[in-house]
């Protein structure tokens, strides 16, 4: 077994591997998830469909799949000979939820002869502070073989910010992407993350120079040429606002054609007196005439009709919201329940399952499952979704893909403690999304329900009936009473969207905030 530092590179003995990540699993550590990417020789992703995660577990080429995972565990398994010719490097991503990495003690990357089962290498010392996402390492091609380089990259911006550096589509980029490692070179490419993302890396081990200057260093030559451009039309753009200056003293100094000036301006004023007096005359000349009587008759109409609209809101208002006292509540579109019972304590621990069907057999739907927190006005607090899956100290857990069958079909689960959720947290909105673009003309049976997490009882239900070509949907909202309760409301309103920021806007418009 070799011990590899970062920078440095293994050659790979056979054509099956696996990339086996290690940690201590502690109760306030934070939860690390593994993903890879298939990137090109431009350094990028050709597609999302590049990115391997937990909700696309397999690339469509069959050759990469994340292998099984346990606390403190989790794998990749690559198939080298079936990779595509076009993808140049496997690379190992991971992020930490709930803290950076400096907070995961024994983090370990460890690559596996899959064949044999003997250890080919292992890589230790990351060096991690604050960052949330890094790059632990690569498999590369090199002179017609697969290599393992020991990367240790990380960023600050979490998974969200690093996939998007590699050329994933997550709708709304990270401020400042940035990577730790090179601190110098993201004010330099503030505007295009891609520079940030590659910098030249120390090397050791065989071949240092070759293997890691070239897939880190190409994407930074032809990023930064086409920022500097617009910088210079910028300049010439302040030159044509002196003209205005021109027109300053030498037209205005000769003191005799200023008082010249004076006269025209006192025959104006007087000109617009005379023309008040021929409106006045209009005036008299207009009341005889009989033609004065329809206006008043055109007001009572149009009076009328507002009246006619304020019913209906009425009859829409009367129904009460009801609680839980007779237990199991289905709700329609629009209804709401309070998550009360009378005589019993506040609701605490609960969780949402949300689920689906595809429309047609032996058809695939990958869905996303997320939740959205706001403030009373409307304000996006936190967003807990598969890039970022625990918020507020563990209140809210995205537990990912439901693949033990626990929760009774549901395809993905957010647990909610309700009573350790800050008190700026006044709405939280559920959405459902297509990640790979699929409309949910494809989805029947979607629904949300939420269980008591102690009993395991479900509380309430909602079946969304109705399909869209929207690819994402706005399921239902929990909100917090003035008392101090919650509500569940069912919305089912479709918007597009292929990851949950798209539907943050929507959200606050379905929420009425």
């Amino acid at each position: 077994m070799t011990q590899l530092t970062k920078g440095a590179n293994v050659a790979v003995p056979s054509d099956a591997v696996n990339i086996v990540v290690t940690w201590t699993a502690a109760p306030q550590a934070p939860t690390v998830d593994l993903s890879t990417l298939l990137v090109t020789a431009t350094g990028k992703v050709r597609d999302d469909s590049d990115f391997v995660f937990y909700n696309a577990p397999q690339h469509a080429s069959g050759a990469v799949r994340l292998g099984p995972s346990s606390p403190g565990s989790a794998s990749v398994e690559a198939h080298l000979t079936g990779v595509e010719d076009v993808v140049e490097r496997i690379v190992v991503v991971l992020s930490a939820d709930g803290g950076p990495f400096s907070q995961v003690p024994g983090l370990t990357v460890r690559v596996d002869d899959a064949t044999s089962g003997q250890v080919v290498a292992q890589f230790g010392d990351m060096g991690a502070t604050s960052e949330t996402a890094l790059v632990a390492g690569e498999l590369y091609r090199r002179a017609g073989a697969w290599k393992f380089r020991a990367v240790g990259q990380g960023w600050d911006s979490g998974l969200a910010g690093l996939a998007t550096d590699f050329g994933i589509s997550v709708d709304d980029a990270p401020e400042q992407p940035s990577s730790s490692t090179a601190p110098a070179a993201t004010p330099a490419s503030a505007p295009a993350p891609a520079p940030a993302l590659r910098p030249a890396e120390p090397s050791q081990g065989e071949q240092p120079g070759s293997d890691t200057s070239q897939p880190y260093a190409a994407p930074v030559s032809p990023t930064p040429a086409p920022l500097q451009p617009p910088q210079q039309p910028s300049a010439p753009q302040q030159a044509p606002l002196q003209p205005p200056h021109q027109p300053q003293a030498p037209l205005q100094a000769p003191l005799p054609h200023q008082a010249p000036l004076q006269p025209p301006h006192q025959p104006q004023a007087p000109q617009y007196e005379p023309l008040q007096p021929p409106h006045h005359q209009q005036a008299p000349q207009q009341v005889p005439s009989p033609q004065m009587a329809p206006p008043p008759q055109m007001a009572p109409p149009q009076m009328a009709p507002p009246q006619m609209p304020l019913a209906p809101p009425a009859t829409q208002a009367a129904p009460s919201v009801v609680n839980l006292d007779k237990g199991h509540v289905s709700l329609r579109k629009g209804d709401r329940v309070s998550l009360t019972k009378t005589g019993a304590p506040p609701m605490s621990r609960v969780f949402m399952g949300l689920g689906w069907d595809p429309a047609k057999r032996g058809r695939n739907i990958d869905l996303d499952a997320s939740v959205i927190a706001f403030d009373a006005n409307g304000r996006e607090l936190e967003i807990v979704w598969f890039m970022h899956k625990k918020e507020f100290g563990g209140a809210i857990v995205h537990l990912g893909d439901n693949l033990t069958g626990k929760g009774d079909g549901d395809d993905e689960v957010i647990t909610l403690d309700l009573t350790a959720i800050p008190p700026t947290v006044v709405h939280l909105a559920f959405t459902i999304n297509s990640y790979s673009g699929q409309k949910f003309r494809d989805v029947r049976n979607a629904y949300a329900r939420l269980v008591d997490a102690q009993s395991g009882a479900e509380l309430v239900r909602f079946s969304l009936s109705e399909s869209d070509r929207a690819t994402g949907v706005v399921i239902a909202a929990l909100s917090r009473t003035p008392q101090g309760t919650w509500d569940m409301r069912a919305i089912g309103q479709f918007a597009n969207g292929r990851t949950v920021k798209k539907l943050v806007k929507p959200a606050v418009q379905m929420l009425g905030l």
